[in-house]
């Protein structure tokens, strides 16, 4: 299973091989080697995974299901930095591996523009090509691969989709994950298409930024051609990229049925509490941070516009940005900060903590306050006219405070790295953690006296600039390994991954 897994990995590379011969040439910089090497390489290692696996029983259980689960995401992670490392563009190892599992996990962290690294506008347009299709295929085309692979794998490919929590409803029989899975490839594939249709001329971009921006921006991954989005200097471009970021936070399946369905499966999608909260928790956090820029001196349609843009992109965990918002005011600060925790929908390409789980809580809360004024009443909880059962909420609360421990002990992990602060140190770890790519830092005093800064300018920091108009590749080599086994954490959820590490799932 993973040898085919590798096969179609590396005949993605295709793609960005065939704009090698298109593009002019870099100095210091050799796509087509790095993408045939890797091709070369890939073709080994699904052979020798192919003739590993020869005799296998078929046997495929739980355990086996997690197990290729967490070793697929690192088997892609490494194969998918060899055209980054090869090619001479980051001749640094942990800078390729860094930017290849930031890529695959659509957490947008980049490596591009630091440390001597050349910037997005430097680097050929074959490897932006594979950053772009790195995070496509991340965001939710693991179900396309699970989807080719399915009907030689039975009830496998169900346990798959499980330990992948890429939102594919449970329940049923095998015909009807793939139905699921289908209708999932049918909207991303067509909500991507109609993105770069519109960006080309609403948003004044080219093909190819239309196209790389389509499949970053529906990923949720916030991976650019340019340093900034602000650089395209178009308010078309920002609006089409909103709406598509929102998008991208919504649950696919739910988008999926709603696509079958007509609609009465748009009411349905309205009418779920997932997505009114989703959608609530999108308009309070715009409108707070829009007012609290005004209150900073910012003019009120300016304002708008940043904080839109802004807040969409990092609730939907996408990572864009067109504003150095580390240096806006300490209100606006702690609502993105809140949007990183939470994130977007389930089921969609977002991270975070997902918005359902936060509705659990909410619901929870309101009955413990109902029960201490009441201790007799009796009722049941509901999420979308269903029960939640005790076991469910028990869960969700585990799977909450376990979100927080790990972002904690990922946070002093991080600051054995004396140069950044407390909220460099704890911003990155739920940056990290949460797929969302721009973490905060402090910035220089100076800034702060000078008022806030204008669309698409940076800021003077205080340490490394892991912010929005930053990047990681002033961390050490050890501290970007170690925010990449975040960043493949938070993708795969916690649980799996986890696992994989636990004495007690190898014994039999």
């Amino acid at each position: 299973m993973l040898a085919g897994f590798v096969v179609f990995f590396t005949l993605a590379q295709l793609v960005p091989l065939a704009l090698t011969f298109a593009e002019p040439a870099h100095e210091g910089i050799s796509s087509l080697g790095g993408f045939c090497g890797s091709i070369a390489i890939g073709g080994v290692v699904s052979g020798l995974l192919a003739y590993a696996g020869r005799k296998a029983r078929g046997e495929f259980y739980r355990r086996e299901t997690i197990c290729v689960a967490g070793i697929a995401w690192f088997l892609a992670s490494l194969l998918g930095a060899i055209p980054f490392l090869w090619s001479g563009l980051l001749p640094n190892a942990c800078d390729a591996i860094f930017e290849s599992v930031s890529g695959l996990t659509t957490c947008g962290g980049t490596v591009l523009g630091s440390a001597g690294n050349p910037a997005p506008e430097l680097t050929p347009e074959s490897l932006l090509m594979w950053r772009a299709l790195l995070q496509w295929l991340g965001g939710i085309g693991i179900v396309l691969v699970f989807v080719a692979l399915m009907p030689s794998m039975g009830m496998a490919g169900k346990n798959l989709l499980t330990a992948e929590s890429v939102g594919v409803s449970m329940d049923g029989y095998q015909p009807r994950i793939l139905e699921q899975s289908r209708g999932i490839i049918y909207v991303y594939v067509s909500l991507t298409t109609a993105c770069t249709l519109l960006l080309v001329p609403i948003g004044g971009m080219s093909w190819f930024d239309a196209i790389c921006h389509a499949f970053t921006c529906l990923a949720t991954g916030g991976y650019s051609t340019r340093t900034s989005v602000a650089k395209f200097e178009s308010l078309g471009a920002e609006v089409i990229l909103t709406v598509f970021m929102y998008l991208g936070g919504c649950s696919f399946t739910v988008m999926a049925a709603a696509a079958r369905d007509g609609w009465k499966g748009f009411r349905g999608m309205v009418r779920t509490g997932e997505f009114r909260i989703y959608t609530l928790f999108t308009v309070l956090a715009v409108g707070g941070v829009w007012i609290d820029l005004m209150r900073g001196g910012m003019g009120a349609g300016t304002a708008l516009r940043q904080s839109s843009f802004n807040v969409v992109s990092m609730l939907s965990c996408c990572g864009y940005a067109t504003s150095d918002f580390h240096a806006w005011p300490p209100l606006s600060l702690i609502v993105i900060f809140t949007c990183t925790m939470v994130g977007g929908c389930s089921g969609s390409a977002a991270g975070g903590m997902k918005q359902v789980r936060l509705l659990v809580c909410l619901k929870l809360l309101a009955y413990t306050i109902r029960r201490f004024v009441r201790p007799k009443s009796v009722e049941r909880l509901r999420l979308d006219d269903e029960v939640l059962q005790a076991s469910t909420m028990s869960s969700v609360l585990a799977m909450v405070l376990l979100w927080l421990l790990t972002i904690l002990v990922g946070g002093m992990v991080i600051a054995l790295d004396q140069r950044l602060s407390f909220i460099g140190a704890l911003s990155a770890s739920a940056s990290m953690l949460g797929n969302c790519g721009p973490a905060m830092v402090l910035v220089h005093p100076d800034v702060l006296v000078a008022g806030l800064p204008a669309l698409g300018e940076g800021v003077a920091t205080l340490g490394p600039n892991i912010g929005p108009f930053g990047g990681f590749g002033e961390l050490s080599g050890w501290l970007k390994l170690v925010l990449g086994f975040e960043m493949i954490l938070g993708r795969l959820e916690l649980l799996t991954l986890l696992a994989l590490f636990s004495p007690g799932f190898w014994r039999r």
